[in-house]
C-alpha cells in the first residue's frame, strides 16, 4: 500500500527548507529589505520572492510552493502584491489572491481580487469585483484586466469606465497603452462630461493631445446641439471638431449638414465643406452652398460655391442665388437691449446683414431682381443692388445704376433708382408707360403694384393715355427736369410736371415705331428668375420650421 503524505508534510529534509524558508521571510521583513535584489536578466528571469510572513511546500520537489501574509514578489521593474501566492518554479507562474496589487513605475498600479501572472511573458491577468488600473491622472475600472508588461498595454474585455480630469468613459472592450497613453474603445463607448455626452462603437483617444477619434458612427450632445458623424476627431482640451462623412448639427437654433465640419467651440467658429445646408431657425432662413466659413470673433460667416438662401418672412419668401454670399451677425456689444439680456449667448446671435456678390439672382413674388451684388440690411429691411441691377415687380421692369428697395410688413414699399434710372411699367393694353430720370422713387400699394413715381433730374416719360373704356386716346412724351406720375392698375392716372416741360401728344393714327420706345428701351422679361431657376432641382422647397433633414438632396430615381 503506498505511503500518503499531506503536500505539506514531505520529508525530514523539506521540512527543514520550508522552516528555513519561514524564518529567512519573517527576517527579511523585520530587516525592510529583499530577499534577493532584482535583476534584469531578460525575458526568462524568474519571479523573484521579496517577503512573505510564511510559506509552506507543495509538492516533493518544492516547484510549488504556497506564500501567505503580507507576499510581494517583483519582477522586471514590477512589484506584486498580495494576501495568498502560489508560485510555480518550473513554469515561473504566479497565482495570487487578496488584496492584489501591482506596481509598475511612478505612476502605473492595478487593483483586484486575484492574479494570474506569467514571468516568461510578463502577461498578467486580474480579476475582481472591481479591477482598477491608475496611471498618472487615468483611472480604469472592469471586472477583468489583462495587463502585458512587454507592450506596456491593458486590456478589458468586459464593461470598464475610465475617468480622466471630469470625463467618465465605458466600453464593452477597451486597450489602454501606457507608455503611448493612447487608449482604442470598442462597443457602446459612452463619454459622459460636464459639456458634452458622446456615444460611438469604436473610439480612439490620445490622452497627450487629447483628441478623440471616432471611427464609426457617433453622436456627440451639448448645450450646442446634437452632432451626427460617421467618423472624425474631437480635441476634449480645445474643444475643436473635425467631423468626416455625412454630419449633422441640430440645435434649438440651427441645423448645419455637410459632408465634412471643421468647428471650435472655444472661438465658436468653423468650416463645412461640401453639399452644405444650413436653416435658422431664429432667423428665419436657410442657406445651401458647397463651402460656408464661420469667424466666431467678427460675427462673419462666408458661403462660396452654388450659393443659395431662402429667407422665410410671414407672407413671402426671399429665394436667393449667387456666387459667393457673405452673413454678419450682431456682436454682443451691437445686440439691442431686450435682446442682449437673454441668458444664451447662442440665442444673442442673430443676423443683422446680408452681402451677395457675383451673378446675384433674386426672387420674391413680389418683385425678382439680376443684379452683380446687393446688401440686405435686415434691422431695417433694405436691400441696396449694386452695378446696374434690373428688377421686375408685377408688370414694371425697373433699371438703374443703383437701387435702393425699402421693405415693409414683408412687402416692397419703396423703390429709390440712383443715375440712369429708366422705368417700364405694361398697361393692360400690353403698352409700356417709360420713365426715365437721374434719380426715381417708385412708391408701391399694399397689392405691391406701382401707386406713384417721382422723377428728379433730366425727366423723360412716354405713356399711353386711354379713356375709361381702355381705348388709347394718344401717346404723350415730355421731356422735363422733374415729374410725378400716380398709376392706377397700371395706368396713368394723373401726371405734374415741373421746371419747364415739354410736351407732345401724339394722336394714335401718327404714332410711328421709333415714338414708342425711349432711347435705350430694352423690355427684358425673358431674364426674370423664377424660383426654380434658383434653387434648382437638388434642394426640396418647405418651411424652415421643418426638421433639418427638409432640407435635402432630391432622391435618386
Amino acid at each position: 500500500m503506498p505511503n500518503l503524505q499531506r503536500p505539506t508534510l514531505i520529508n525530514q529534509r523539506s521540512r527543514y527548507l520550508v522552516v528555513w524558508f519561514v524564518l529567512a521571510a519573517i527576517t527579511a521583513f523585520g530587516q525592510g529589505k529583499p530577499l534577493n535584489p532584482v535583476r534584469d536578466t531578460g525575458l526568462k528571469s524568474n519571479v523573484e520572492l521579496v517577503r512573505a510572513d510564511s510559506l509552506v511546500g507543495i509538492n516533493n520537489e518544492l516547484t510549488l510552493i504556497r506564500f501567505y501574509g503580507n507576499v510581494i514578489f517583483k519582477h522586471r521593474g514590477a512589484t506584486l502584491y498580495c494576501n495568498t501566492a502560489i508560485q510555480n518554479s518550473t513554469t515561473n507562474l504566479i497565482e495570487a489572491y487578496g488584496k492584489v496589487k501591482i506596481n509598475q513605475g511612478d505612476t502605473l498600479t492595478i487593483t483586484g481580487d486575484t492574479l494570474y501572472y506569467d514571468g516568461n511573458t510578463r502577461f498578467a491577468r486580474v480579476l475582481g469585483r472591481k479591477v482598477v488600473l491608475t496611471d498618472d491622472e487615468v483611472t480604469v475600472t472592469s471586472r477583468k484586466m489583462n495587463y502585458d508588461l512587454n507592450t506596456s498595454k491593458a486590456f478589458y474585455s468586459t464593461r470598464g469606465t475610465i475617468r480622466q480630469d471630469s470625463s467618465i468613459l465605458k466600453s464593452d472592450k477597451g486597450t489602454y497603452n501606457t507608455q503611448t497613453k493612447i487608449f482604442n474603445y470598442d462597443g457602446n463607448v459612452t463619454i459622459n462630461n460636464p459639456k458634452y455626452d458622446l456615444k460611438t462603437e469604436k473610439l480612439d483617444y490620445d490622452s497627450n493631445t487629447k483628441i478623440a477619434t471616432f471611427l464609426t458612427e457617433t453622436e456627440v450632445v451639448s448645450e450646442d446641439g446634437t452632432v451626427n458623424a460617421s467618423s472624425g476627431t474631437y480635441n476634449l482640451e480645445t474643444e475643436e471638431t473635425n467631423f468626416q462623412g455625412r454630419s449633422t448639427l441640430v440645435n434649438e437654433d440651427y441645423t448645419l449638414v455637410a459632408d465634412t465640419l471643421f468647428f471650435n467651440r472655444g472661438t465658436d467658429s468653423g468650416l463645412a465643406i461640401g453639399r452644405v445646408e444650413f436653416t435658422s431657425l431664429k432667423d428665419n432662413l436657410s442657406i445651401n452652398g458647397d463651402r460656408i466659413v464661420r469667424n466666431g470673433a467678427t460675427g462673419l460667416t462666408q458661403v462660396t460655391g452654388n450659393s443659395i438662401l431662402r429667407n422665410f418672412e410671414k407672407s413671402d419668401t426671399l429665394y436667393m442665388a449667387a456666387d459667393t454670399m457673405y452673413a454678419y451677425e450682431y456682436l454682443n456689444a451691437e445686440m439691442p437691449v431686450d435682446t442682449a439680456k437673454t441668458d444664451s449667448l447662442r440665442s444673442q446671435k442673430k443676423l443683422k446683414l446680408l452681402i451677395a456678390d457675383g451673378n446675384v439672382k433674386l426672387f420674391r413674388t413680389d418683385f425678382q431682381s439680376l443684379t452683380d451684388s446687393l446688401r440686405y440690411d435686415m434691422k431695417d429691411s433694405t436691400i441696396t443692388f449694386f452695378q446696374k441691377p434690373i428688377l421686375w415687380s408685377n408688370e414694371n421692369q425697373l433699371l438703374a445704376d443703383t437701387i435702393v428697395a425699402y421693405l415693409r410688413n414683408d412687402k416692397i414699399k419703396d423703390l429709390y433708382l440712383k443715375s440712369s434710372s429708366f422705368v417700364i411699367s405694361k398697361d393692360t393694353a400690353q403698352n409700356f408707360n417709360q420713365i426715365k430720370g437721374r434719380q426715381i422713387q417708385a412708391v408701391f400699394d399694399d397689392s405691391t403694384a406701382i401707386e406713384k413715381v417721382l422723377v428728379d433730374g433730366n425727366g423723360e416719360s412716354i405713356y399711353f393715355a386711354v379713356d375709361e373704356k381702355n381705348k388709347l386716346i394718344g401717346l404723350n412724351q415730355v421731356v422735363c427736369s422733374k415729374m410725378a406720375l400716380s398709376f392706377n392698375q397700371s395706368k396713368v392716372q394723373r401726371i405734374v410736371f415741373m421746371g419747364s416741360p415739354e410736351s407732345k401728344l401724339i394722336p394714335p393714327k401718327e404714332i410711328g415705331g421709333n415714338d414708342v420706345k425711349l432711347a435705350n428701351f430694352a423690355w427684358r422679361i425673358d431674364e426674370k428668375p423664377s424660383k426654380e431657376s434658383i434653387i434648382g432641382s437638388n434642394i426640396v422647397d418647405v418651411n424652415v420650421k421643418e426638421p433639418y433633414n427638409s432640407i435635402r438632396e432630391t432622391p435618386e430615381k
